[in-house]
């Protein structure tokens, strides 16, 4: 139970973080800063703050779902995840593979990322509630 606190937690602080990212000027954006409309290097800045955001809203989710769960499904529930995040970044490396040494790679691997992290997010309801 500590855990999924704690992980709500950093998922907060996270996403607070990123927020305040946000907020800068895009007067001030530097070359490794995300422009949408940017240089590769933008692209792939844009990418990870997007799997950041994925992330956080992740442990969020999770540890809300956590909160309705008794002891026993808590930790299948645990067991699951972790299972899940071993899995998640091999198969987003080989799915950027072909891309691999090239500077599109941070955006391809980094974009696999959040569509991984968000489904996975969307499949967390699915807990919520259940009983033994």
């Amino acid at each position: 139970m500590r855990r999924g606190l704690r992980l709500a937690a950093w998922g907060a602080v996270a996403a607070l973080a990123l927020l305040a990212g946000g907020a800068q000027a895009a007067g001030d954006a530097g070359p490794d800063d995300c422009n949408p409309d940017g240089n590769q290097m933008q692209l792939n800045a844009c990418a990870a703050r997007d799997f950041r955001a994925a992330d956080a809203a992740l442990n969020i989710r999770y540890g809300e779902v956590m909160k309705t769960l008794s002891p026993q499904l808590r930790v299948d529930l645990r067991t699951e995840q972790r299972a899940w995040l071993r899995g998640r970044d091999p198969a987003c490396k080989r799915a950027s593979k072909a891309n691999e040494g090239g500077s599109i790679w941070p955006l391809v691997f980094n974009s696999c990322l959040e569509k991984s992290t968000r489904k996975r997010t969307a499949e967390l309801d699915r807990w919520k509630g259940r009983e033994q």
